[in-house]
């Protein structure tokens, strides 16, 4: 009597999962992120994986800072920062009258949001390409992987879907905050709350890149950990250093 040889060896039963759809894997990187990144690594590359999540940050990111830019409150800092900043270059030669009158056009309050829409909408695939590069360089100069940067810049994109929802929080918590002062959202409770979310999202999005090091490099998580949160750190600093920590990410 014959018998079926898959229950005589067990190993010989191969369950094949489907692979992830676009969709799935754009919701997973939050819950299962280590499913995505071990999927991807095996994948043929997909522009996909990273272009659309640099479309939504581009859209959240326009929206926000549209959004926070016509808040009154903000509107006057800014406004009377400039004013400040132009009276002491006319005061110092630096500028003419007619000058100071043409930089006002070029940096009054539509100017000013088209320039943040078009930087917003820049830096969010700025961000991508340069998360990309950075887990490349650390996958073979340190790590000793040979990782294509195609792999790395997807993992990128993917981690950068927690950003994206992080910049939505922001934009919920934008109507809460942007009618304080910078003084009185610093002590506030509001100011602290949402200093609160945006550093959780931004550990959290150090935590998923590490995790898309790990596995396309096939090394332990804490491994890979210290080299992104190391990177993260220097960048944060530089940025903070020159004027410009409101770009961190």
């Amino acid at each position: 009597m014959s018998q079926n040889p898959s229950l005589l060896d067990p190993t010989t039963r191969v369950e094949t999962r489907p692979p992830m759809s676009l969709a799935a894997r754009l919701l997973n990187v939050f819950a299962v992120p280590g499913e995505v990144f071990s999927e991807l690594k095996t994948a043929a590359p997909s522009v996909s994986n990273w272009l659309v999540p640099g479309v939504f940050g581009a859209i959240v990111g326009a929206i926000s800072v549209f959004i926070l830019l016509s808040q009154p409150t903000v509107q006057k800092q800014l406004h009377d920062s400039q004013s400040r900043l132009l009276e002491r270059a006319v005061k110092a030669g630096h500028l003419t009258e007619q000058d100071r009158i043409v930089a006002q056009i070029f940096t009054g309050r539509t100017a000013m949001k088209a320039w943040a829409v078009a930087g917003a909408i820049a830096g969010s695939f700025v961000s991508v390409l340069w998360w990309g590069f950075i887990l490349w360089v650390l996958g073979r100069a340190l790590l000793k992987v040979p990782l294509a940067f195609s792999k790395t810049l997807e993992v990128a994109g993917l981690s950068m879907m927690i950003d994206v929802l992080g910049c939505m929080v922001a934009l919920l918590l934008l109507p809460q905050v942007g009618s304080l002062s910078i003084k009185d959202l610093e002590n506030s409770g509001k100011g602290h709350l949402f200093a609160a979310a945006t550093s959780i999202f931004a550990f959290w999005v150090v935590g998923v890149r590490s995790l898309g090091l790990a596995k396309l490099a096939d090394v332990p998580y804490l491994r890979a950990a210290w080299l992104v949160v190391g990177c993260w750190i220097l960048q944060q600093s530089l940025l903070v250093l020159t004027g410009l920590g409101q770009l961190a990410s």
